[in-house]
């Protein structure tokens, strides 16, 4: 009877062992965050037990900066909440069970830490980002002082007049259906558009289907001080045709040699300078036109020409004058009618403008 009692007094004891190690072993899986606090840059978490694994990593969205911290083993009470800090470098705490055995905690910034968590026993510490040693994802380059910054030069920008030719009851050529004045003026507003993309400064003598005598659109060119002139037209067979072939392109700029005599009334410029600057223009631009066509169509080169027409004598600056094509041509009158057959001129134009000066 005696045995017996002490044999059962000694099971209870291995019983008492064994439930007191498996409450060791079990039970620290659930570590209870105790108590969290908020001082200085730092956020102190108190568990239960020691901590053994904290994983830790960043992501970054929209100049946010997230640091989130997961705890493997920790198990947050209803009773803590973190959500109600405020911080200076802290946009918001956000902490939750992420999984059943991971407690997540989140702190939003826009500043950046270097020191980022520690762990002591129980205690978890998080190191804030702060304003005072910090510096923004979207930071911007400190501005150097007024006295040491090198002064930027503004790129030039030359200004170029363009003269859509004719206009209003001025129709210039026509065959068929094909006006002269319509085709100039399409030209002109892509070749602006063109230019104004190079950045190049660009005005029209008429941007609508208006009359402009030729004197108002060489004082209007002056009046701008252009460094630049360029009047668009197309050109056409006569009625008696000869053996001349009468399609192609052609440039032409002043001739030096003008006859005085019949413009008394209005002056005429024919400085060297001028004229060859403008035969420069003139051949860049001829040169360009030609390859941008030829890319798609055969077309005839007629090359650079002279001639002493009044937009060119009462221009300041050097000037040239474009037959683009004869719209009396089956196939040349045709085409300059097109969006894409004028797209390959006006591109063409705008390379030999480039060129001209050297950009």
């Amino acid at each position: 009877m005696g045995r017996f009692i002490i044999l059962n007094q000694k099971s209870i004891l291995v019983l008492l062992l064994l439930s007191f190690f498996t409450f060791n072993a079990f039970g620290k899986t659930n570590n209870y965050l105790k108590s969290t606090s908020l001082k200085n840059n730092q956020l102190k978490l108190t568990f239960k037990y020691n901590l053994n694994h904290v994983k830790y990593f960043t992501l970054k969205k929209k100049g946010i900066i997230k640091y989130i911290y997961d705890i493997k083993g920790a198990v947050l009470p209803k009773n803590i909440n973190i959500s109600h800090y405020k911080h200076r470098g802290v946009k918001a705490f956000r902490i939750g069970q992420f999984k059943k055995n991971y407690l997540r905690i989140v702190v939003e910034s826009k500043l950046v830490t270097h020191k980022n968590y520690t762990v002591h026993g129980k205690v978890l510490t998080l190191n804030l980002p702060s304003t005072y040693r910090s510096c923004s994802v979207s930071k911007r380059p400190k501005k150097a002082p007024a006295s040491s910054r090198k002064k930027v030069k503004k790129r030039y920008s030359p200004t170029i007049v363009i003269d859509a030719g004719h206009g209003g009851r001025d129709i210039g050529a026509s065959y068929k259906r094909i006006i002269e004045k319509k085709i100039t003026l399409k030209l002109a507003l892509k070749l602006k558009k063109q230019l104004i993309r190079r950045g190049y400064k660009v005005y029209m003598t008429r941007s609508t289907d208006k009359h402009r005598s030729l004197k108002q659109r060489t004082d209007y060119a002056n009046a701008k001080k252009a460094n630049l002139f360029i009047s668009l037209h197309t050109n056409a067979a006569p009625r008696r045709r000869s053996n001349y072939v009468y399609k192609g392109i052609e440039v032409y700029y002043l001739r030096s040699r003008t006859k005085r005599i019949r413009y008394r009334d209005r002056k005429i410029y024919t400085s060297p300078w001028k004229v060859k600057k403008s035969y420069q223009l003139c051949s860049h631009i001829s040169n360009e036109m030609i390859k941008s066509v030829r890319k798609k169509h055969v077309v005839i080169n007629k090359g650079v020409r002279r001639n002493n027409f009044w937009v060119l004598r009462g221009t300041k600056m050097p000037s040239i004058l474009i037959e683009s094509g004869y719209i009396t041509d089956k196939y040349e009158g045709k085409r300059l009618t097109t969006n894409a057959y004028q797209n390959l001129l006006v591109r063409g134009m705008a390379k030999g403008v480039d060129k001209y000066f050297k950009r």
